[in-house]
């Protein structure tokens, strides 16, 4: 049955790209035109691990392959985007947004908290093939909810109320966990090769629903903290800090963006703070990473001030890229031991059109004596990906 499914949805993936030249169709309802837009994207990936003492999976996978749609209606926005990679049907962006103006519009649906520059920005336009470990650790992911966002020649700002977790298949029955989420960014500077940007985010959350026990009470909520080795091919959790007994979670991320001509910065601080219930100590974890990039070949970096990021480097752009992370999950009060990893990578992105992508990263990964997958050990990974987004 996927396999029909899969089918399928590569036809029309590829139906799609032929008609790249034409992407817009302006259908007429009445007296009205909606404009509808086809989207879609497919990575293929490759990762071979060097010295490394655990066994860990070399080869490929279509990491991810998505199919979908925008809409747009006087004032409205619709987007429509679900995943098919991995064997699974998944949902991505699902959300209605009413423009208020140019800009600012609130929105409503599944999508990304606003916590976090890798979370928010989009895999394809990222500098490296998957986000940092502490993104991936400490990043909310996307959660049912409201948000406005709002921006001027000087910030940018965005805050929501977000659902629980499990909210879009709702498989999980007890009491609901919620969010409110937000992010505030001053970014006087954003012209073509001049940037300054520094900003501030934070979330607090209830812990999720845990269902019932057989005598019908609620089980104790968990909270956790985890993280693959920064690729999509090997995909066990090289850092995990599952938190029982949780009550809420409080946590902030300070960011900054710069950038000078064909250079640019780009480095976060994550800290999180867990409370928990029958008087046990709370847990506390902290993650950051700091990434250079320089453009060989294609001008000078640009920004992109409707979602506070660096802009995506313009068609035949050689990028090269330098990353350093560093993720502590352990914590002594708590005797929670979720892990440490850091790592050095650095990428090589060119960007053929619009529309494909060639990226090469190299990883030099360094694991803590007590994670719970291969513990002290010293990783090396070469990755590559060929990338399709229209």
């Amino acid at each position: 049955m996927f396999t029909r499914r899969l089918s399928v949805a590569l036809a029309s993936l590829l139906l799609g790209f032929i008609s790249l030249s034409a992407q817009s169709v302006d259908v007429k309802v009445g007296d009205e035109t909606i404009k509808i837009t086809p989207m879609g994207r497919f990575y293929f990936d490759g990762a071979m691990y060097l010295d490394d003492e655990t066994d860990l999976g070399n080869g490929v996978a279509l990491t991810d392959l998505r199919l979908g749609l925008k809409a747009k209606y006087k004032m409205f926005d619709i987007k429509a985007d679900i995943g098919f990679a991995g064997g699974k049907i998944g949902p991505k962006d699902i959300f209605l947004q009413y423009n208020l103006g140019k800009s600012s519009y609130i929105r409503g649906g599944h999508f990304a908290e606003p916590f976090g520059i890798d979370h928010m920005e989009s895999s394809a336009n990222i500098k490296f093939i998957t986000a940092n470990a502490t993104s991936f650790a400490f990043s909310p992911g996307r959660k049912v909810g409201v948000e406005y966002i709002g921006w001027n020649k000087y910030m940018w700002i965005g805050g929501g109320v977000f659902g629980d977790g499990d909210a879009m298949s709702n498989s999980v029955e007890g009491d609901d966990g919620y969010a409110v989420t937000g992010r505030w960014v001053f970014n006087p500077i954003r012209q073509e090769g001049k940037i300054f940007h520094i900003g501030l985010a934070g979330s607090y959350r209830k812990a999720d629903a845990s269902g019932y026990d057989a005598d019908g009470n609620q089980k104790p909520k968990t909270i956790g903290y985890s993280s693959s080795l920064i690729t999509n091919v090997e995909k066990r959790k090289f850092l995990n800090a599952p938190i029982t007994n949780a009550d809420f979670q409080a946590k902030y991320a300070v960011e900054l963006i710069g950038a000078y001509g064909p250079v640019h910065l780009q480095a976060e601080y994550f800290h999180s703070n867990v409370e928990r219930k029958d008087d046990l100590p709370a847990y506390k974890a902290s993650g950051a990473y700091a990434q250079i990039g320089f453009l060989a070949i294609g001008g000078n970096y640009t920004y992109s001030s409707s979602w506070a990021r660096m802009g995506t480097p313009k068609p035949k752009s050689l990028e090269l890229a330098l990353r350093y992370n560093y993720t502590d999950l352990n914590d002594k009060n708590s005797g929670i031991n979720g892990g440490r990893m850091s790592d050095w990578t650095f990428a090589a992105n060119y960007y053929l059109n619009k529309y494909i992508m060639f990226r090469l990263d190299y990883s030099n990964v360094s694991l803590g004596n007590n994670n719970p997958l291969a513990a002290g050990e010293n990783i090396n990974a070469i990755q590559a990906r060929l990338q399709v987004v229209f």
